[in-house]
Formats: C-alpha cells, structure tokens, sequence
C-alpha cells in the first residue's frame, strides 16, 4: 500500500511541475510588438586609420547598410583586402577586416569601434606567425596646408 500510495503522490507531484511550466496563454486581442532596431550609423567608421604602433593604415571609402565596407590596408604600400564587413554587437561596431596577400595568409583584424575614444581597437590575427596582437587604430586627419 505505502509503495503504491508514494507512487500516486509522485505522479501528482511531477503533473503539476510540468503543467505549472506551461507558457502563459495570451489573451484574445492582445498583441506584442517591439519597436524595430534603430539602424547602425556605419558612417563613423568611414575615414583612415592609423595604426598605434607601425605605419599600417586602413582607409575605410563606406559601408553599405548591410555592412560591406570598401577598404585598402596600407603597409606601406597597398595589401589585398579580401574581406571587409561590419556588424552592430553589444551596442557597438565591430569590424572584420581579411587580408590575402604576400606575407599575409589570410590573416585577419577582429575590431571594435570605440565611440568615446573614435577609435578602432581589437586583436590582429596574424596566421603566418601564428600569434595575436592587441592593436588599435586613431582616426588620422591630416593637416590643411597653411
């Protein structure tokens, strides 16, 4: 009897745990709706940058809306950009940079666009040497002659 009665009061026990996980059930009329995400400003990324630490620059021409960017990397000289997005993450910009030349196996910088400071910073992704860098990028303005 006792084995029998524990096995009623378990049953009962795990229906009302699972019926109490039941999704509430809306109400007839009533909608939900969220407001759309406000489109990324793209925009402040458009402009060159120049590396802290060497002569590297990335000139960004523009972003379309779905975050195809038309860019050069210069080191000195030109280096083949073979991909270039930017996405909205976390309430920021971050930037995918991909470089597939000589001396650059595909090796990629992952940044993040940092409003406060205009500035792009985050990690190269160097694949011939097998090593990450902490990198950023200041806008670079130049002079007007005088």
């Amino acid at each position: 009897m006792r084995g029998l009665l524990g096995t009623i009061v378990t049953s009962l026990a795990l229906t009302a745990a699972c019926s109490s996980n039941e999704p509430a059930r809306k109400e007839r009329g009533t909608t939900t709706s969220s407001a759309p995400a406000p489109a990324p400003d793209f925009d402040k990324l458009v402009g060159r940058w120049l590396r802290d630490d060497m002569s590297y620059m990335i000139e960004i021409s523009s972003v379309s809306a779905d975050g195809r960017i038309e860019a050069r990397y210069l080191n000195p000289q030109p280096v083949h950009v073979s991909r270039a997005e930017a996405k909205p993450a976390n309430g920021a910009l971050e930037v995918l940079l991909e470089l597939t030349d000589r001396g650059y196996p595909g090796s990629y910088y992952t940044l993040t666009y940092a409003a406060a400071e205009d500035l792009l910073r985050g990690v190269y992704h160097h694949l011939g040497l097998r090593q990450n860098f902490d990198v950023a990028f200041f806008r670079f303005e130049e002079e007007a002659p005088r």
